[in-house]
């Protein structure tokens, strides 16, 4: 009898140790292209616009199915980010404006490729259990393995300085995420976007509108209130109207619907 016990317990551990491993940060690899050598000096984030040109439609959504038919931009920027980061070449990010611009563009980039690989699905919520996709998936950049909550919750926060706009540039490739921009975020203006994202999102009723004594808000707002605040200050900074008196706060689900078909 206490030698089935013992062989009951033995099969509970390893089931145990092989579920962790299974479901382990970073437990499933997500593309990796070959490594491109950097320029001479700094980093080029040009391949990334070059991308975001041509499958970012004019209402927003992403044109996955062209760029499954042609992803050798991509692969190259990915390749980019895989050998160079701010911490494999420190010398080459010696601001925290360049450390930011790089993260950002490597979350979106890394969204995007994740998409690719679980196509087709109807929400990034479906390709793995319980939101797997932000951190079951490791990518390779300065060849060490991160997830996308590794860079949101980690190496952004690292140089952010609580700026809460943050969040209205990071693309979780759902259609209630703020949409990509066409163009690649640089050291040089990634201040002043952060500030023009903040303006164009409290003015957009997609993500803040007011129905009577109701102002009704995303969802990133309730999530992200330890970075922006509370939020009907944070509106009214941009948006007086829409946050005037006292008004009751309501938040709007959350659609993670893919932002774009999914070939």
């Amino acid at each position: 009898m206490q030698f089935l016990k013992s062989s009951w317990l033995v099969i509970l551990a390893a089931v145990i140790m092989i579920t962790l491993y299974w479901f382990r940060p970073a437990g499933v690899a997500g593309p990796q292209p070959a490594p491109v050598p950097p320029p001479e000096l700094g980093f080029s984030h040009a391949a990334w616009t070059t991308v975001l040109e041509k499958v970012i439609k004019e209402d927003g959504a992403v044109d996955y199915a062209a760029l499954q038919a042609n992803r050798a931009d991509l692969d190259r920027y990915l390749g980019q980010l895989r050998a160079t980061s701010p911490a494999s070449a420190p010398h080459r990010f010696k601001t925290d404006k360049a450390r930011l611009a790089y993260y950002i563009n490597a979350y979106n980039a890394f969204v995007m490729a994740g998409v690719l690989d679980v196509c087709p699905v109807a929400s990034v919520q479906d390709a793995y259990f319980s939101g797997g996709f932000f951190w079951r998936v490791g990518y390779v950049m300065g060849e060490s393995t991160v997830t996308l909550n590794t860079l949101d919750q980690e190496l952004i926060r690292e140089v952010f300085r609580h700026n809460g706009a943050i969040h209205f540039v990071l693309n979780k490739g759902a259609k209630s995420s703020p949409p990509l921009p066409r163009t690649a975020f640089e050291a040089e203006d990634v201040l002043d976007r952060l500030e023009a994202a903040a303006q164009r999102i409290v003015n957009d009723e997609r993500f803040v509108r007011r129905e009577g004594d109701t102002l009704h808000l995303s969802q990133l707002f309730e999530w992200y209130v330890g970075d922006l605040g509370d939020a009907v200050a944070y509106v009214r900074k941009y948006n007086p109207r829409a946050a005037e008196g006292t008004p009751k706060v309501s938040y709007i689900p959350f659609d993670w619907a893919l932002n774009g078909a999914c070939p």
